[in-house]
This record gives C-alpha cells, sequence and structure tokens, in this order.
C-alpha cells in the first residue's frame, strides 16, 4: 500500500464513522491551558480541547493519549478491541489529542510490522491542524532499543514527513544504512537506554514543540517518570478486556482530572478523563 492509497482508506474511515460525541461531566480547566476547537470538534468533544504549555522550556510539551478496558488493561494485539469506541478513535486518538502536534511519538512495538502514519484524518481536523498553523502531517517518532525494519515500515518511506528515531548507538549502527538512503530521517543517539531526557531536549533543539506519545506502555512509563508529561487523555471502555494484567502506568499518576466526560448512545459507558499535572 503506497501513501496516497493508505492516506485515502484512513480519510474515508473517519469520514464515514459513526460518531456518537461525548457529553461532559465536568470541566475544571485551570486558565492556564490553552483552548482549542472549530464547530466540529466543539460538538463531537462537547466543548474545547485543553493543551497544557510546556513546564520546562528545554523540552517539548507532551501528552500520553490511552485507551484502557474496564478492568484497566491497555495491551491488545488489535487496540479496537479495547472497546474505546468510533469517538474516541476519530476524535481523540486520532484526531484532538494530535491535532495540534509538532510529532507523533512511538515505541517500536506499537509500529513494528505495521503500514501507518500517526496523523489527523478527518477534514475537519485536517483543517483545525491547518487553521493552528501546522504542517499536513505531524512529524513521525520511533524510540527503539533493537532496530526496526525500515525498508518496509511506512512511516519511514514518506520523504515529506520528517522521522525522528531515538536510539542508542549500537542500534543506530544497526541502521545506518537505512539512515543514509533517506535524509528525511533523523537519529537521536541516546547515551543509555533510559536518557529520554537528553533525547527530547534534542527534539526541542529540531523545532519540536510538541509531542503526542500514543504508546507502547514502556516509552509512556519512562516519560512519566522523567517527569516529561503533561497531560494524559485516557478513555475507559465499558467492556472488559485487553492482555491481563497491562495497566497504563503501575504508579498513582501525579496529576488531577480535569475534565471528565462520557460516551452516548451506543458508547454509553464510555468514560473519558483529561489528567494535566499539578501546579
Amino acid at each position: 500500500m503506497s501513501f496516497d492509497e493508505f492516506a485515502a482508506r484512513k480519510t474515508r474511515e473517519a469520514e464515514q464513522a459513526d460518531i456518537p460525541g461525548l457529553k461532559t461531566d465536568f470541566d475544571r480547566a485551570p486558565s492556564r491551558m490553552i483552548a482549542i476547537g472549530n464547530r466540529w470538534t466543539l460538538a463531537a468533544f462537547d466543548g474545547p480541547f485543553y493543551l497544557s504549555p510546556a513546564t520546562d522550556a528545554r523540552y517539548p510539551a507532551c501528552n500520553l493519549v490511552f485507551v484502557q478496558s474496564r478492568d484497566g488493561n491497555t495491551g491488545a494485539k488489535n487496540p479496537s478491541a479495547l472497546g474505546g469506541g468510533e469517538t474516541d478513535k476519530h476524535v481523540i486518538y486520532e484526531g484532538l489529542s494530535r491535532v495540534a502536534a509538532d510529532a507523533v511519538l512511538a515505541g517500536a512495538e506499537t509500529i513494528r510490522g505495521g503500514r501507518l502514519v500517526f496523523s489527523v484524518w478527518h477534514p475537519e481536523l485536517v483543517a483545525l491542524r491547518s487553521a493552528l498553523g501546522k504542517p499536513r502531517h505531524p512529524a513521525q517518532i520511533v524510540a527503539t532499543l533493537r532496530g526496526l525494519d525500515v525498508e518496509h515500515a511506512l512511516l519511514f518511506n514518506v520523504p515529506d514527513i520528517p522521522v525522528f528515531v531515538l536510539t542508542v548507538a549500537d542500534c543506530a549502527d544497526l541502521m545506518g544504512a537505512s539512515f543514509a538512503s533517506r535524509p528525511w530521517i533523523t537519529p537521536i543517539v541516546m547515551r543509555e537506554p533510559k536518557d529520554i531526557a537528553s533525547a527530547f531536549e534534542s527534539l526541542k533543539g529540531a523545532g519540536i514543540g510538541r509531542i503526542s506519545c500514543v504508546g507502547g506502555r514502556g516509552i509512556a512509563g519512562q516519560l512519566l517518570d522523567a517527569g516529561l508529561v503533561q497531560d494524559v487523555h485516557l478513555t475507559t471502555s465499558a467492556v472488559d478486556g485487553g492482555e491481563p494484567d497491562t495497566p497504563m502506568y503501575r504508579k498513582p499518576l501525579p496529576m488531577d482530572v480535569i475534565v471528565r466526560k462520557r460516551g452516548c448512545g451506543p458508547e454509553a459507558g464510555i468514560v473519558f478523563d483529561h489528567f494535566a499535572r499539578r501546579d
């Protein structure tokens, strides 16, 4: 599948999706938050979507986006099996959580074997991204310590979309030839595997001011432990499922729920929470 074919399929899926929308339980967003939206997103999301400013000028602002089953699992071979629903997929996951992002970050296992590129696809979200002054597609960031099949993964082979690879020296050497033939790929070599803060500092230096991280749990935990996350967007489904004992994070989040919304119609029982770092 070419990128044009992939993009056409994703756009068609977003346009044809039945999106019941959300209803707000409460909105306690602090005054520091940045509200975004257009007429379509304000209706589907039932209000503005909030962005936190970066808390440290050295690093990009960062959010995490996760779906968990009712019994708290986030691991699944097919994430849609967790039961997040069409509103979560098209309005939040492939929408508002990344519409203002300069880049989308994923761990190697999230993309391994996938023919995908992380972007926004619904025309209303494409229009909002343009209104926010962002290029059509965010840059792609992949974190890997074992290497990846650069030749066959779609997101590494779209010259118009910059890619950053967070890795260590041995792994960068392993993929060196593939990088050399793709000047749009920039390796960011960490001194040791958990040196994620220095990698974020390099990304900020490369012009990445806001990142949306879509998993997996390993990279999400590192970001939370390093204090690099300002917002967590967590959708909890109305059904049990997923791989047992796979919570998003094994520690209490050092955050408060500032917005809670609930699914409507066929998505009743789904809950969306926006967690934001405490002042």
